[in-house]
């Protein structure tokens, strides 16, 4: 009887199972695997936090606590092999079942003293003149960390206030619970200015709370599990969760390494792609009592001076610095970067940046000033396919402001334009040639065209964008062959199996080696968890294959002994699933037996010894760039292991006929 009855329950949930609209069960099913994958995270993560406790209990240094973290990552078998990255500035990131993870001790331990020099700030304050014509610009402000973390003061309050008044719009606060990225995204099309108050790393924003973050998002990368509570999102995630495109605003990131290099523009770009005009922020931890500064002088120029984002920058930076105004030394320093239509992600954001960006928060009316002639400069150009180049309307005077412009390319196949009132940045679509040009009108009519002649030529072989400068290594690969290709602002090697099932891409250099000699280069992949870019020698896989979305890692092979090396590189696919890029990429290849036949103090291998190469070891010495193998081999003049200003003295003197 009990067996009858056990049968006929079952019987009926089957019946009310085929009954069920099928939308209802997917969505049941969906629901369960969202809940199971956010759960996979928070496991991880409840191990890790009582890691790095235990760490903080012991008083551990910031790096020492960041790597005992990241040994129970790599021992968690919940994390993705293979996706640990190395510990960077007291982080690293990793992934759970694909889902993007970032540990980050700054951000989770350390609070900045905000050393505001008052004095300093209400002498640039007395800068304020009378305000101009409203342009009911309403202002949203992100605060996550407002009554959460005391150094996060009422500063970007007032600012975000004072800019409202100013423009005569509202004024909006996303803090603490109320800053989901859920929120936030729908919130910023409404705004013309947005200011992000926050902690920040590798160009995302730190939240306090990740509800409303999804499974999705973190495999995207869009957004990042950075505790069993807390996420950071990016760029991405507004582009692709915002209800509608973003009007033309301008976002001022106040937080630290919103531009960082590692990040690549990331966060900048996809908010101009969403419609953003102007993004401003960090290239690396930025002090609050910098930050202060900058923000005060920058937005009292826009808010009473009628500046463009150009000369609002041109002149804070000329005023406090090009980088964080309280620190001493320009060595790890934050530097301010604009990103915009027609300003790319620089190629070294720690460095100051020109910036073309005519942005305003509202015109000021001001007497016309008529044109006489113009012309656009230069007036021919060549630009790699997929690449950018920036060209200016040149007027005389050079303050002739009455008159407009319209942009355009004659062949939009070829070449693509986007322009401002006096700068375009033209972008190589396809091979051929095509004119750029602007029509120029006063008053709204015509009175005439300025042309720039443009050439799109093709990205260099695979052996010129795999060297460093002035190596000379052959590269070969026949089927699936890499290519050339422009990737986070540099050129590099890609694989060419993106979608082919059950395939292996091979780069291969051959190379007859001395033993101790080294062979340098950077790779990254873009992939799902199961296809693979190993790196092998002589056919032997050398460590681990790398997938997922990890970013540029540099690896060194050293020779073991004497003799001749077949080195691969092999993107191997397998039977389904494609992801992300479905890529791997490969750049910066140096052998170390080049720089023994090259000159010492050669470091450009122009095959002259010049003043421009003790500039670069200069620069080195200083830490403003960063040398390959084979260049600091050749900028060591004393043989000391260190690249030092004596090197350069000594290159100076050489170039100058002085040794």
């Amino acid at each position: 009887m009990k067996i009858k009855r056990i049968v006929s329950i079952i019987l009926v949930v089957l019946m009310l199972a085929l009954c069920v609209p099928a939308s209802f069960a997917e969505k049941v099913a969906s629901d369960a695997n969202e809940k199971a994958m956010l759960g996979l995270l928070d496991r991880v993560w409840k191990e890790l936090d009582a890691v790095e406790a235990d760490s903080l209990s012991m008083n551990a240094a910031k790096n020492d606590v960041a790597s005992a973290v990241r040994i129970a990552a790599l021992s968690n078998e919940l994390v993705d092999e293979g996706s640990v990255s190395a510990v960077r500035n007291g982080g690293f990131t990793f992934r759970v079942n694909g889902m993007l993870c970032n540990y980050n001790y700054t951000s989770r331990n350390e609070k900045h003293t905000p050393a505001v020099d008052e004095a300093l700030l209400e002498d640039i304050a007395g800068t304020i003149g009378e305000k101009n014509g409203s342009t009911d610009m309403d202002v949203l402000l992100i605060g996550p960390f407002y009554g959460q973390d005391a150094n996060f003061t009422n500063q970007y309050r007032n600012e975000a206030s004072s800019i409202a008044e100013a423009t005569g719009g509202s004024y909006t606060v996303l803090s603490t619970s109320n800053a989901t990225g859920p929120n936030i995204a729908a919130a910023f099309p409404d705004a013309g200015i947005v200011l992000m108050d926050s902690h920040g790393a590798d160009g995302y924003l730190a939240l306090t709370t990740n509800e409303g973050i999804t499974s999705e998002d973190y495999q995207n990368g869009w957004a990042s599990s950075s505790g069993s509570n807390s996420a950071y999102i990016d760029g991405r995630y507004i582009e692709h969760h915002a209800p509608r495109e973003l009007p033309n605003s301008i976002v001022w990131m106040a937080m630290c390494e919103g531009m960082i290099r590692s990040n690549h523009g990331e966060t900048g770009a996809a908010l101009i792609r969403a419609g953003a005009g102007c993004v401003y922020g960090y290239s690396q931890t930025v002090t609050f009592g910098g930050e202060y500064r900058y923000e005060t002088h920058f937005w009292n120029n826009m808010k009473y001076n009628d500046t463009t984002v150009a000369e609002a920058f041109n002149a804070m930076t000329a005023e406090l610095g090009n980088y964080d105004p309280l620190m001493s030394t320009p060595n790890g320093a934050a530097y301010p970067v604009i990103m915009s239509p027609v300003d790319p992600y620089p190629s070294n954001p720690d460095s100051h940046q020109t910036v073309h960006c005519d942005w305003q928060l509202f015109g000021a009316e001001v007497e016309p000033v008529e044109l006489e002639s113009y012309s656009l400069a230069p007036e021919s150009i060549d630009i790699h396919v997929g690449t950018s180049s920036a060209v200016r309307f040149s007027r005389v005077p050079e303050n002739a402001n009455n008159y407009d412009l319209t942009w355009h390319s004659e062949n939009e196949a070829v070449a693509a334009v986007i322009g401002n009132d006096n700068v375009v940045r033209i972008t190589g679509v396809e091979l051929g040639t095509t004119r750029v040009y602007c029509d120029v009108a006063v008053n709204g009519s015509n009175i005439g065209r300025a042309y720039c002649d443009v050439n799109i030529i093709p990205l260099p072989p695979i052996s010129e964008v795999l060297n460093v400068q002035g190596g000379s290594l052959e590269f070969t690969s026949t089927q699936q062959p890499w290519q050339s290709v422009l990737i986070d602002g540099r050129l590099a090697a890609k694989s060419g199996n993106k979608g082919v099932n059950n395939s292996t891409s091979t780069l291969r250099l051959v190379l007859d080696m001395e033993a101790g000699e080294t062979l340098t280069f950077d790779w990254k992949v873009s992939s799902e968890n199961y296809d693979k870019l190993g790196f092998y020698a002589n056919n032997q896989l050398q460590g681990s294959q790398i997938f997922g979305a990890p970013d540029w890692e540099t690896i060194v092979y050293t020779a073991p002994s004497t003799g001749s090396y077949t080195f691969e590189w092999r993107y191997k696919k397998d039977a389904s699933v494609h992801a992300l890029d479905d890529c791997g990429y490969v750049d910066n290849v140096s052998y170390s037996g080049d720089a023994q036949s090259a000159t010492p103090g050669d470091v450009d291998g122009t095959g002259d010894i010049t003043v421009a190469d003790a500039l670069m070891i200069l620069r080195s010495a200083m830490g403003l760039v960063e040398l390959t193998p084979a260049q600091q081999m050749l900028a060591d003049m004393n043989a000391s292991g260190a690249i030092e200003v004596s090197d350069a003295l000594t290159v100076l003197r050489t170039a100058m006929g002085l040794n």
